[in-house]
């Protein structure tokens, strides 16, 4: 059975009182209270070898991710959902009736969070109160109950909603009315049997995990309200199982406010993707759905990563010009649009080399990736700005522009001119010398 270790702050521990048991068929939870953000490492490490993965508050999240970079066994952050939260939000006004909600102050909503929607359902003039940035170490407890007491005292807030169990008591003392906000024992047991399930299917086929991000795209003149997105979401929900049992690949499906996520294997992403040559989810999404989508899947050693991976593929589709589904691997390879004549494969790391160049001509990293990409394909250091513009999705006078940047700085120099029509100037060909990337100068 799947063994999760929480770490979580030793005040918020009678909020789970009646999780384990309710989660008992599903995974071991073993509780690893803490009192103050620096004594997590040391937790984390002297528990790593005994468990399958840890669960932590955001804030212990963000703390360890800050010290180490990233995670050696997979974990996860509890954390309320956008559902749950309006749902307080709801419970709240109908408890107090007269309140203004500019007039609360929000500790766990910020721009890292997107503000959890917020800012789309209040607009801005009814906006509360929410976390200015703070730096995540152990001061901040008392920075955050600062920021709660001088808005309080400064007769700016009539109401406070906290996020940290460590500092309710000090609200409290000082007469602020506040709610703390946690997820129902209902939310945490799904979420403790969704993360068992997730590691369960990490276990299954290869090591290496696969997760495809969907996110539905914007109808063209058309301006949606609650209840049309929430049918364009049963569809996809729907047409997600439908494919998964029509191709007979079990995954987890996973949906969010704006989005769903799909978990699976690498193996099976092969699979479904020809084996990263054309993506047959996206294929048989467009037929099956009214409206457009994005995909983008990422591989990983761990959820985490792969997830991370999904999202900035699922960008990538999301920005690109034309339809299509990108990959990015586990060696942070980029691969996409898939199934398209433009498909490039490129790093997703920046390198000194490409980064120097890149402040010297004014042109972004990614585009200088995708150049090189460009090259590798063509097998040619040869292109020409109509070239260049069809696999970057750009327009001619854009490619024109980024030939003569690289021209200026001795990375490209126009070989040859072509007449390919009677009329009109002749094509400029420029041989490009931009070194490979195992190559380039470090």
């Amino acid at each position: 059975m799947i063994r999760l270790g929480a770490i979580l702050a030793q005040h918020s521990q009678k909020e789970l009182a009646s999780v384990p048991m309710r989660v008992q068929d599903s995974c071991e939870l073993v509780m690893l209270p803490y009192h103050r953000l620096h004594e997590t490492p040391k937790i984390y490490r002297q528990n790593q070898q005994k468990v399958d993965g840890f669960v932590l508050t955001e804030l212990a999240y963000a703390y360890l991710l800050q010290e180490w970079g990233s995670f050696p066994i997979p974990t996860y952050t509890l954390s309320i959902s956008e559902q749950e939260f309006y749902k307080k939000l709801f419970q709240l006004s109908l408890r107090k009736r007269n309140l203004d909600f500019s007039r609360v102050y929000i500790d766990f909503v910020c721009e890292a969070n997107q503000y959890l929607g917020l800012k789309e359902v209040v607009g801005a003039d009814a906006m509360p109160y929410t976390l200015s940035p703070v730096e995540v170490n152990d001061q901040i407890y008392e920075a955050v109950l600062d920021e709660h007491l001088r808005l309080w005292k400064a007769g700016k807030i009539d109401f406070s909603m906290t996020r940290m169990s460590n500092i309710v008591q000090a609200l409290t003392d000082h007469g602020v009315p506040h709610q703390y906000v946690f997820p129902s024992p209902e939310s945490a047991a799904a979420q403790f049997e969704q993360m068992a399930a997730e590691l369960v299917a990490s276990k299954l086929g290869e090591s290496r995990i696969a997760i495809g991000h969907i996110t539905m795209g914007d109808v063209e003149g058309q301006k949606e309200n609650l209840n049309e997105l929430e049918l364009r979401q049963m569809l996809l929900h729907k047409s997600l199982l439908e494919f998964s049992t029509e191709k007979k690949v079990p995954f987890i499906i996973q949906k969010s406010v704006s989005s769903f996520e799909i978990i699976s294997s690498f193996k099976d992403l092969k699979m479904l993707t020809d084996n990263l040559t054309h993506c047959l989810l996206l294929t048989y999404l467009e037929k099956t759905l009214p409206f457009p989508v994005h995909v983008g899947w990422g591989v990983g050693n761990s959820m985490y990563r792969a997830r991370m991976n999904a999202q900035s593929a699922n960008s990538m589709s999301t920005a690109s010009k034309t339809s299509g589904t990108y990959v990015v691997t586990d060696s942070d390879q980029v691969i996409g649009p898939l199934g398209e004549e433009t498909c490039l494969q490129y790093r997703n790391q920046i390198n000194d080399y490409i980064q120097r160049l890149s402040e010297e001509t004014d042109l972004s990293t990614l585009q200088l990736q995708k150049i090189l990409a460009v090259l590798a394909k063509t097998e040619s250091n040869e292109l020409t700005a109509d070239e260049l513009a069809y696999h970057l999705g750009l327009t001619v006078r854009s490619a024109n522009r980024i030939l003569n940047r690289l021209e200026e700085k001795g990375v490209a120099k126009i070989l040859y001119k072509k007449q390919e029509k009677l009329r009109g100037r002749p094509t400029k060909v420029y041989q490009i010398e931009l070194p490979a990337e195992e190559d380039c100068p470090k």
